[in-house]
């Protein structure tokens, strides 16, 4: 990791910019050394989980805050997530809601130009829990009198710092519920190239989802609902994309009681009104809704990018537009479907996870907009996962897919690491010899019937 966040600072080296620019050989030598950094994160997380065991509780600790301390002074290199977050934390303070001003609004201000020309003049596509957090960190900045560097630190150290408290949640929970496994499991979260380069290393804001799918995770294993509901509601008001797992975990509940998700639903409308209620007559799914297939144009690190990538180098723009719309549709029915068969199936947290983390695959292997980052929303769920093969997969998946970045072949390169998870993921989903699942993450898959 120490060598993934050095390589970030080669392109600043000789550009003198923190501004992205995908298209210079400074960034292409920063994305080769940071890439071969994350490669060897990868290597060293996947054999380490399995041999975790032999060091103390105390030692993963201490290890866990080192290798993401070691992310933190990596600079924006894959995403300009944390430059435009940047911008909505600078109009909040100035007394600005980010639903109805977009960064252009800062005007002379030296972080609008950090900004992709994509993306200046969108409002913020976050829930309203999220904008306290940049606001803090452009407070502390005002007060150093530093328009970026104090702000950027700032905020990326308040996103390690939920990410690690979201780990020790996942750790405490492990250390109850699966012993045997535990620091196994732990190991592949806390060291993994995904979440130490995409949250600790670029400052995505997906370290308050992971946080608060840990906590639901654990409280909800404890039996302990109302905090279940609360932590995910949060995670709503954070980003939007928690909102279906809260609603399957209402009718998991409905299951059992249907007065006791109606008492859970108010539960979770409370808290989603306290954080709404400032900006309840700002708040906007503009910049939400073109995610969803609701843009041609936006369509990223997917099979859809590139067909409609190579339709339009044929000069073909009707053909690329119908095969978005095409596959968006595909993608939409695939992803409901999945999210009602869980509905439909899941009696146990455990099997609601696991269909959760399935209905995750078919978004990220079929949505035309897909970012590598929205893993993070996934590997929470492994703390309860049982099939140590899935574990191992997902896994594996979210090394492979970060690690992509060392060179710059997307989106072939996604397509084909997409192709072996859909293979994958049909080989795990069939029934094993005998019921029985691998021992273990670094064992390869057993036979299968």
């Amino acid at each position: 990791m120490a060598l993934a966040a050095a390589g970030t600072w080669l392109r600043f080296v000789f550009e003198r910019t923190p501004r992205i620019d995908t298209h210079t050989w400074p960034f292409a030598l920063a994305s080769a050394v940071s890439g071969a950094g994350l490669i060897a994160t990868g290597v060293c997380a996947f054999r380490l989980a399995p041999r975790a065991g032999r060091l103390s509780w105390r030692a993963l600790g201490w290890w866990t805050a080192v290798v993401h301390g070691l992310a933190l002074p990596a600079l924006a290199l894959t995403s300009s997530d944390v430059l435009t977050n940047l911008c909505f934390g600078a109009l909040s303070l100035a007394g600005l809601s980010p639903y109805t001003h977009a960064p252009s609004s800062l005007f002379d201000s030296p972080l609008v130009p950090l900004v992709p020309p994509r993306w200046v003049n969108d409002p913020s596509p976050y829930g309203p829990l999220f904008h306290p957090f940049a606001r803090a960190a452009a407070w502390v900045g005002a007060r150093a009198s530093s328009p970026f560097w104090v702000p950027f630190f700032s905020l990326k150290a308040l996103m390690i710092a939920s990410l690690l408290a979201g780990l020790a949640v996942a750790a405490r929970h492990l250390r109850r519920t699966r012993p045997a496994d535990a620091t196994e499991t732990f190991a592949a979260l806390a060291f993994g190239p995904l979440l130490t380069w995409e949250i600790s290393a670029q400052g995505h804001n997906d370290a308050l989802l992971v946080l608060a799918i840990v906590a639901f995770l654990a409280a909800a294993s404890a039996a302990r609902e109302t905090a279940a509901v609360a932590a995910l509601a949060a995670g709503v008001a954070v980003k939007y994309a928690l909102a279906p797992l809260l609603g399957l975990y209402l009718l998991l509940v409905a299951r059992r009681s249907v007065g006791r998700a109606g008492a859970l639903a108010v539960t979770a409308a409370l808290v989603l009104a306290a954080a709404f209620w400032p900006e309840a007559r700002s708040v906007t799914l503009r910049s939400v809704l073109p995610m969803i297939g609701g843009e041609a144009t936006r369509h990223a690190h997917s099979f859809a990018d590139l067909v409609c990538l190579v339709l339009d180098a044929l000069a073909l723009p009707g053909a690329s537009l119908l095969a978005y719309r095409f596959l968006s549709a595909v993608s939409v029915l695939l992803c409901a479907s999945l999210l009602v068969h869980t509905a439909w199936r899941a009696r146990t947290l455990e099997s609601l996870a696991h269909g959760y983390l399935l209905f995750l695959f078919g978004l990220y292997l079929t949505a035309p907009w897909f970012q590598p980052w929205y893993l993070s929303w996934g590997l929470p769920l492994l703390i309860v996962e049982p099939d140590a093969r899935w574990r191992r997969f997902t896994v594996l998946f979210s090394i492979l897919t970060v690690v992509q970045w060392a060179v710059p072949f997307d989106p072939v390169t996604t397509v084909m690491g997409n192709v072996w998870a859909a293979w994958r993921i049909l080989c795990l989903s069939r029934p094993t010899v005998g019921g029985l699942a691998a021992p273990g993450l670094a064992s390869g898959p057993p036979a299968l019937s």
